[in-house]
């Protein structure tokens, strides 16, 4: 069961054999190695895939053939391929890639070659092969594997080979069910359309709470069991290494794997589950056992909402039989979770936007890579949104401007809609004013989901082609101020209890970030902006109750050349006053000593949220990294008086102004901690709300009407129920208290 990673090209001279480091392969070794991959190969079990067109989405049920007795019990592998693969553009990255569609209607189904169905069970669904009918029942997988994501239909029988399988493409299949009027997710789906903004969550309201946990990649050199230790500086359990925190009254938990570098690797995943005591000690609930594949999402059962009425942790593990060359395991995991908005302070919001700006392009394009953007944990089910809008403009086709068809799809993979846009102009050039009109809820929280579960991220891909199947020339791109992603976000793993909150939410936290890209495209000078601003709320002990962190790079895409952010305007309103409002020692983000206690990984916080995005689009598109990492964002030195100043400038009793502008040193910097003490926040007994009104990075400005809220003073932060760890706020589990400053 070994699986070749991704650079399959790379490290095919490696995959004749494999072997422990430690063995000296001579003749008789080599020829050893050569009987027992002989007998694997005979021993594989003979498997069928189809190529399935479906009448229904496949999603969290999957389908299983009463009867048959596989390798993986009565379930059926899903395995996703892209439905078609055309040309089209990263706009923010101004980088020309093949980019995939994906449908949720279009898979391979592996079925056993040897299957012999009971043809006497209840089925929802039948199967029509080149070799027989199958009857089909959809149910959570017996083996945990949700799906696999490949790039090719040959990628995918590449995959299966290497789990010891041995697989056939038998052709084309139908997956038809008899109830599909009543199944079919696509009847009803316009009643989830939402307009371009969806109001706060009220108070008292349940919820579902989307996020993620994050885990180091692991180098594979030994054989045996190997942990892939949790991303941070604190286990979840002060007897287990390596545990992660999943905490209260978590629904589901998918684990996802990616398996990157050079070789291949035969293992199994372990998902161990604990359940924290009182003592921050942990006892073990049970274990699942899963084949180790890349691209893989699995679904852990021991996780529900009757196990987690305790506090929970997960331990991640590989059982290592054999790998050569040098592979890297890469897990995820994404937790839904139920949570109760009590007290007004708990949610924040997230917006990724798009700043004005023109990207030249003078060719022809199929699809549109609009992204990738940070897809923040804490996600609120139902409260997502976009108001998407750029204008294309094409060169007309004799003369005429031909009606323009535009499918948007989250991801390449979730369809949030196809739209007929009618040209203007004519002559030397065409318009087509593109907005998205609303926008597909259940969709995005699918996406969201699956996305977590593989390091997370965000990006629209429109695929755009006249009404007549034809390709347009396009000569260039503008977008408008819009918002390609908006919802509302829990802040942190944490829940809330009544009658009492639990001391831990005195602490800091992530409340609300902003993320912008902008295309200043001049002739002959391309270029791209990118932004990040987080706004997090302090402890209730110190004046400083607000820390903003200010992120901007500006990227010449043909010389590469970066420059980080020179300029910041950031409005902030609030109802109270802001008179008196003051910075109290800013500073750039910076990964030693000198501005204690910033420590990895809350130094590396920002760079490893946008490669998580960067990472699942490269994962997605198969396209290797090439502009696209120059938009991860760096760590430099410390904010000294010849490397720029903060200052704040208020407007109005309600306004104020934080600029930032950098000096002549040169700081190897492109992020800005910026930790304000507001006099009136002082003493409160309730939630106070704050808002980033405008927001302009190196002249690149937004609108974002960015809301966050202030925890109060004058509460009993009393009960401790919660282990005192964090983990949303710096995408790596640390302690609760950890902040990014001490004065």
């Amino acid at each position: 069961m070994s699986y070749l990673v991704d650079e399959r090209k790379k490290s095919s001279v490696f995959s004749g054999y494999m072997a422990s480091p430690k063995l000296k392969v001579g003749p008789l070794a080599a020829a050893l190695v050569v009987l027992v991959l002989f007998a694997l190969s005979v021993a594989a079990q003979r498997v069928y895939v189809y190529e399935v067109e479906s009448d229904v989405e496949i999603a969290e049920d999957v389908p299983h053939v009463p009867g048959i007795s596989g390798r993986f019990g009565e379930q059926l592998l899903v395995v996703w391929v892209p439905r078609d693969v055309a040309p089209g553009i990263i706009l923010f990255t101004n980088e020309t890639a093949p980019i995939p569609l994906y449908d949720r209607k279009y898979f391979l189904l592996v079925v056993p070659a040897d299957a012999r169905p009971n043809q006497r069970a209840r089925a929802e669904a039948f199967l029509k092969t080149p070799d027989g009918t199958y009857p089909v029942v959809f149910r959570k997988p017996d083996k945990g594997i949700l799906y696999t994501i490949a790039h090719s239909i040959e990628d995918a029988l590449d995959i299966l080979k290497q789990i010891g399988l041995q697989p056939e493409y038998r052709g084309k299949a139908e997956l038809k069910r008899i109830d599909t009027a009543k199944r079919d997710p696509d009847a009803g789906r316009e009643t989830d359309a939402t307009p371009a903004q969806v109001s706060m969550p009220s108070l008292g309201s349940t919820f579902d709470v989307y996020g993620g946990l994050y885990f180091r990649e692991t180098p594979v050199f030994t054989i045996g069991q190997v942990i892939i230790p949790v991303h941070g500086t604190r286990s979840a359990c002060t007897n287990v290494q390596g545990a992660a925190y999943v905490g209260y009254d978590a629904k589901r938990l998918l684990v996802g794997t990616l398996i990157t570098g050079w070789g291949s690797i035969n293992a199994d995943l372990i998902v161990e589950v604990y359940r924290i005591q009182n003592d921050g000690s942990c006892t073990l609930l049970g274990s699942q056992n899963f084949v180790l594949m890349s691209g893989t999402i699995y679904t852990v059962s021991l996780v529900n909402p009757t196990t987690s009425v305790n506090q929970l942790a997960v331990v991640l593990k590989l059982n290592v039989r054999s790998y050569s060359g040098s592979p890297r395991v890469s897990a995820f995991a994404s937790v839904l979770y139920t949570r109760t908005y009590r007290y007004g302070f708990e949610v924040g919001e997230f917006s990724a936007r798009t700043a004005p700006g023109s990207f030249e392009q003078w060719k022809t394009v199929r699809r549109i890579v609009i992204g990738p953007y940070v897809a923040y944990d804490g996600y609120i089910a139902q409260t997502a949104s976009s108001s998407l809008r750029l204008e294309i403009h094409t060169a007309p086709v004799n003369g005429f401007c031909k009606d323009l068809r535009v499918r948007f799809t989250i991801n390449g993979r979730m369809p949030s809609g196809t739209y007929t846009y009618r040209g203007r102009g004519g002559g030397s050039v065409c318009f087509y004013d593109v907005n998205l009109p609303s926008f597909w809820q259940s969709g995005f929280q699918d996406e969201y989901f699956f996305s977590k579960a593989l390091g997370g991220g965000l990006f629209w891909v429109l695929d755009i082609e006249y009404t007549d199947g034809t390709t347009p020339y396009v000569n260039s791109i503008y977008m408008f101020d819009a918002e390609a992603f908006r919802y509302w976000r829990w802040a942190e793993q944490w829940k809330t209890t009544p009658g009492a909150i639990d001391g831990i939410w005195a602490f800091p936290f992530l409340s609300s970030a902003v993320q912008l890209y902008a295309g200043p495209t001049e002739p002959g000078e391309p270029k791209i902006y990118h932004g990040l601003v987080t706004i997090r709320t302090d402890t209730i002990e110190r004046d400083q109750r607000v820390v903003l962190t200010i992120s901007g790079r500006e990227i010449f895409t043909r010389i590469y050349n970066v420059y980080y952010i020179r300029r910041a305007e950031i409005d902030l309103w609030m109802r109270l006053s802001v008179q008196g409002i003051k910075v109290i020692g800013a500073a750039y983000l910076m990964p030693d000593s000198q501005i204690n206690p910033i420590t990895a990984p809350q130094w590396l916080e920002i760079a490893l949220r946008v490669k998580d995005a960067v990472d699942l689009l490269l994962t997605l598109t198969g396209i290797g990294g090439r502009t696209v990492g120059l938009l991860l964002f760096v760590a430099g030195k410390g904010l000294e008086s010849a490397g720029g100043s903060v200052t704040v400038q208020v407007l109005n009793d309600n306004t104020a102004r934080i600029t930032y502008r950098r000096g002549w040193a040169d700081v190897a910097s492109d992020t800005i901690i910026v930790p304000l003490t507001i006099p009136s926040l002082s003493w409160r007994d309730t939630p106070t709300e704050l808002k980033i009104t405008q927001l302009c990075l190196d002249g690149y400005c937004v609108n974002p009407s960015l809301k966050a809220y202030v925890q109060p003073d004058l509460v009993h932060y009393a009960i401790p129920i919660h282990s005192y760890l964090k983990n949303w706020m710096f995408r790596g589990q640390v302690s609760g208290v950890a902040s990014y400053y001490r004065p």
